[in-house]
């Protein structure tokens, strides 16, 4: 196969002569300086700008997948209009359906809040109702769905920690494998169209079961995208008994900003609490301290310097005592004080990081800094600092929660709100590229157009390291192992 009619991005550049790739079984065998005159199988790609093939390392492509099947609260101004948008959804709707409803942000309504329990249950009577914020780490739900869920004990109207994940688990758990694979399918198409070849998603319930794990691992070659798998659990005999090299995902040592639940040294500046830490050190140490024995890598969400630090504690005390390779991930690493920061280059661990977070709530007197204040604005999402000190940082969009946009990403990192902590165009695909293939031990295999890697492309209309209007962007097509399975539509993406 040649694959030729493109600007080829190799060793950090357009400015070469590269004018095609070859690619067989897969496979890059030659970077050629002259097309072919004889062309009996070609992919064409119109003078598209032609990146490696990028990576997302963190999303829930099973709640993404299903979600993007049901009602999408973003840019909702207020409680009225959100109902309308749900009761539109179950008119549409057998009696007993489910129905989710994501991307919800009580800040951008005009009246600041959840929608009571009343206003909920007046909305789908005859329907089940998963309302998700947009954060994922608080739900709300229909109370003839939550009479339903039996394991439920809370009486909380707003479910956060282990309530949240209880009720989001029961609803997903009602999908066959069929369905599963459907939601599998159109997170796939949502890939391909922000731009990406590869992706990591978590699958489990992120205490003792790894859910469709083994089915889906089964039935990865139905997919038009790679996927890199997590068990999301704390099941180390599950995750070795399916032969994953790695475990985690968002098994989570804090909650989240928005839910005032991510873990903080000193308190938010809207409300007298520190968050919480999940789990105690303690248990952390023989969670971790197994899986590295056992030669997983572990991947933990932390947002808050506290639960930065216990779990990167753990990491450096191993990396101390019993050494390996095995790159364990500290998932959102959001706020990083310059100590921590040592502390994570001492522990050799690998934040994967997502820029749309401060493009979304970094701007002055924006989320961000009502939740905490100004001084820890300044040490969050820091790029620039994390690889100033030779931090292999990873990107990713945490998708449902953030879009899977590439050119949003790149652009959320150039142009970060903290002037110190921007980085160049060209770090920034470095973090969706190389070391992304770096965070799955793939730096052999897939992040570089180069002579033995895997013909993975990601085209663009657009050349990121020039500068760009992000909203402009279109991916052209997706190359995977040397076939084009995604091709751009106008109007129909």
């Amino acid at each position: 196969m040649i694959i030729h009619n493109a600007h080829f991005y190799i060793d950090g550049s357009f400015e070469n002569n590269i004018k095609a790739i070859k690619a067989e079984q897969g496979k890059i065998t030659q970077l050629l300086e002259h097309v072919p005159t004889r062309l009996d199988e070609a992919i064409d790609l119109h003078g598209g700008y032609a990146y490696p093939g990028f990576i997302d390392c963190h999303t829930h492509s099973i709640s993404g997948g299903i979600y993007t099947l049901g009602v999408d609260l973003s840019g909702c101004p207020d409680i009225a209009s959100l109902k309308a948008q749900i009761s539109m959804q179950a008119q549409k709707q057998e009696s007993g359906a489910l129905i989710f409803a994501w991307n919800f942000d009580e800040s951008s309504l005009a009246e600041k809040r959840f929608p009571s329990q009343a206003e909920i249950d007046e909305l789908c009577p005859d329907q089940l109702l998963l309302l998700r914020r947009i954060d994922g780490h608080s739900c709300m739900l229909s109370s003839n769905a939550r009479a339903r869920i039996t394991a439920l004990k809370s009486k909380d109207t707003i479910l956060t920690g282990a309530e949240n994940d209880l009720v989001t688990n029961w609803f997903h758990a009602q999908l066959d494998d069929d369905a599963v694979m459907s939601a599998y399918h159109s997170a796939a198409k949502v890939a391909m169209q922000g731009g990406f070849t590869t992706v990591h998603t978590m699958i489990g319930d992120a205490e003792m079961s790894i859910d469709h794990f083994i089915m889906l691992q089964k039935r990865l070659d139905e997919l038009p995208i790679e996927y890199i798998l997590y068990p999301q659990s704390f099941n180390i005999d599950a995750a070795l008994e399916a032969g994953s090299p790695r475990i985690g995902g968002c098994i989570l040592a804090d909650g989240s900003i928005g839910s005032h639940t991510a873990a903080l040294s000193q308190p938010y500046r809207d409300k007298a609490s520190c968050g919480t830490l999940y789990k105690t050190d303690e248990f952390w140490r023989a969670f971790i301290t197994r899986a590295h024995e056992n030669n997983l890598q572990v991947a933990i969400h932390c947002i808050g310097d506290s639960a930065i630090k216990q779990v990167n504690d753990v990491y450096l005390e191993l990396q101390q005592t019993n050494p390996k390779d095995l790159r364990h991930q500290l998932i959102h690493c959001e706020i990083c004080p310059d100590e921590l920061i040592g502390q994570i280059k001492a522990s050799q661990a690998v934040p994967v990081m997502q820029s749309a977070f401060d493009l979304y709530w970094g701007n002055p007197g924006g989320f961000y800094e009502q939740r905490l204040g100004v001084a820890r604005l300044r040490q969050m999402n820091r790029f620039a600092s994390l690889i100033r000190s030779e931090i292999p940082v990873c990107g990713s969009s945490d998708w449902y929660v953030t879009p899977m946009n590439i050119a949003m990403s790149i652009h959320a990192m150039i142009h970060h709100h903290n002037p110190l902590e921007r980085i160049s165009a060209q770090d920034a695909i470095k973090t969706y590229t190389e070391n992304s293939a770096r965070l799955s031990h793939d730096e052999m295999r897939l992040g570089k157009l180069q002579h033995g890697f895997q013909a993975d492309l990601s085209v663009l209309n657009t050349d990121l390291t020039k500068p760009f209007d992000y909203q402009a962007v279109r991916t052209k097509y997706i190359v995977k192992k040397g076939m084009q399975v995604y091709a751009y539509t106008p109007n129909c993406p």
